[in-house]
């Protein structure tokens, strides 16, 4: 792709390199535009400042909402499995994989994100560290919904009240982690100006091949091939 500066004869080119696939970011979006209801629904339902809306048919119509958006949002995944497993299969081994460029991610990541600091970013893979963190936190918080949400829907009065107060506190704090795991996402993901093309590749599927080598060196070079430009650097600048 190509295209030029206003007022400037300089013709910029820009390479696009694929990273997320048609599924994928079909589930993405279902995943957000479920959870975004999702998390307002249940609000209404566990905040006592809207008790009065959980009454009666108000109350009917919320869960039934709740509901209905919950078992989309469970769909999504398994569809996704039966449709691209081996992506599937790729993407948890990647995501539930750390090491200890994930320390130093950690560590730079708020002079980074805040101050534009990029100089003690260690490299990363297809998926930051950020970016796998919020992955488990969808992957094991889903299966939480799952599993209690299916309990408080079909257990009341199957199950012992102890079991069931638990599925609740459980549900309920996952949606508290998740939530606030959310607002970090959608702000890097959609506010945050340099990671603007983290929604590009949603939108479209790929990243230019200069934010892959800045942020993603370990996908775009190679894992040792980038630790070796890393410690040339870090040698380079003293650290």
């Amino acid at each position: 792709m190509s295209f030029r500066l206003k007022h400037d004869d300089r013709l910029i080119q820009i390479r696009w390199i694929p990273k997320y696939t048609f599924m994928e970011r079909l589930g993405h979006w279902v995943h957000a535009s479920t959870y975004i209801p999702l998390s307002i629904t249940g609000f209404i339902i566990f905040a006592p400042w809207f008790q009065h809306l959980t009454q009666g048919t108000a109350g009917a119509t919320f869960r039934g909402l709740h509901r209905g958006f919950a078992i989309v949002l469970g769909l999504m995944p398994v569809i996704y499995a039966l449709v691209e497993p081996r992506r599937l299969i790729m993407h948890l081994r990647e995501n539930f994989t750390f090491t200890r460029e994930d320390v130093g991610w950690l560590k730079a990541a708020i002079p980074y994100y805040v101050l534009g600091r990029h100089v003690d970013m260690p490299p990363q893979p297809r998926f930051n560290t950020g970016e796998r963190l919020n992955a488990v936190a969808i992957i094991i918080g889903t299966g939480s919904f799952g599993v209690t949400g299916f309990l408080m829907w079909f257990g009341r009065g199957h199950i012992p009240p102890v079991l069931f107060q638990l599925a609740v506190l459980v549900h309920d704090l996952t949606a508290i982690i998740t939530f606030a795991m959310f607002i970090v996402h959608f702000f890097l993901a959609v506010v945050h100006p340099l990671m603007w093309q983290s929604l590009v590749s949603m939108r479209y599927g790929v990243i230019s091949e200069s934010y892959a080598r800045e942020h993603h060196a370990m996908w775009y070079y190679g894992e040792k091939r980038a630790r070796e430009l890393w410690e040339k650097h870090k040698a380079e600048n003293g650290r």
